[in-house]
């Protein structure tokens, strides 16, 4: 029992680690990501209509991006304001 708990901790403690590196990844590259997707969707060589689809899935796939690691981040603040009130 012992060794799953020093394991337990471990694991509990990588994943905090990885939490931490893409929420920090994330904050840096966010802007950079947004604004160059866009104008790389609008100089791809495809007919106009088409750089409209793509730069619309990009958005998408942007806002879904942005929302998972917004709840990644919450739930890590969440956690850390948990242990502080114990």
């Amino acid at each position: 029992m012992l060794h799953n708990k020093r394991l337990h901790r471990v694991l509990k403690g990588a994943v905090k680690m990885v939490l931490f590196a893409v929420a920090s990844v994330w904050n840096f590259f966010e802007s950079v990501l947004f604004v160059g997707g866009l104008i790389g969707c609008l100089m791809l060589p495809v007919a106009w209509p088409m750089k409209f689809v793509y730069a619309a899935v990009w958005l998408i796939f942007f806002y879904s991006v942005s929302k998972g690691v917004a709840k990644l981040e919450d739930s890590r603040e969440r956690s850390r304001n948990s242990k502080l009130r114990k």
